[in-house]
């Protein structure tokens, strides 16, 4: 499998059937070959998971399927009143808890604990997870029983994957929340089982990927060898 870091939270996986472009707002696109099919996953409406290009880009008209977040409806009708065109899309609504199951791939999301849904996708001989905005929330200044709230909500999303084997999985890493910045994947790191695990959402702070692999030398060895620093938008990971 190949995995394309596309800029904040978005990912190019190229496995032995498929392309998932996964919360793409910018970067460069590859060419894609027609004889795999390309499919565009946009977790929620938020402006930097979801650009609406995605509709219109030269490099996605060919997508076998856009799978888009149940809280894009509303925007994307209001889009379609202005361009008729995009009515002709295929598109599936996902939900959280209903199954989208297509020739090459099922996808199971869960409830995000901001807006929209996570994906695990489920390939013959893949598997993969985005967290989209499934984080772990905590703001200091907040409340105490806000913050355990979000933290309970945020368990009880992730704990659903557990004994799950998964070969990529994309976890938010958010400095915004300074020192709860690595709640989220802490949590991910311990409770997935995941060969690979990319950090996203980190707002082109790239020097956080850094110290937070490194902080797990000594730590947590294990994590350490499964944590994939990205360094640069465009970064291309080649993994067994």
């Amino acid at each position: 499998m190949k995995v394309t870091y596309l800029g904040h939270s978005g990912f190019l996986a190229e496995t032995e059937k498929a392309y998932y472009v996964i919360d793409y707002i910018r970067g460069d696109l590859p060419e894609f070959s027609e004889k795999k099919s390309l499919y565009v996953l946009v977790s929620h409406a938020h402006r930097d998971h979801w650009n609406p290009g995605v509709f219109t880009d030269p490099k996605l008209q060919h997508a076998k399927l856009f799978l888009l977040g149940f809280d894009i409806k509303e925007p994307f009708e209001e889009m379609a009143r202005e361009e008729p065109d995009l009515l002709r899309l295929p598109v599936a609504w996902v939900y959280p808890e209903k199954t989208v199951c297509t020739e090459e791939f099922s996808c199971d999301p869960l409830l995000s604990t901001d807006e929209g849904v996570a994906f695990l996708i489920r390939e013959e001989n893949t598997v993969l997870y985005h967290a989209g905005d499934l984080n772990w929330w905590h703001w200091n200044g907040d409340p105490e029983e806000r913050n355990r709230e979000r933290a309970q909500n945020f368990k009880k999303e992730v704990d659903k994957l557990q004994g799950i084997p998964i070969d990529a999985a994309f976890v938010p890493l958010d400095p915004r929340q300074e020192e709860a910045y690595r709640f989220c994947m802490d949590y991910c790191m311990e409770t997935l089982d995941a060969k690979y695990v990319f950090p996203m959402h980190f707002w082109k702070k790239y020097e956080l990927c850094r110290q937070y692999r490194e902080s797990l030398k000594e730590s947590h060895p294990d994590w350490y060898g499964r944590f994939q620093e990205i360094r640069f938008e465009g970064e291309t990971f080649l993994l067994e």
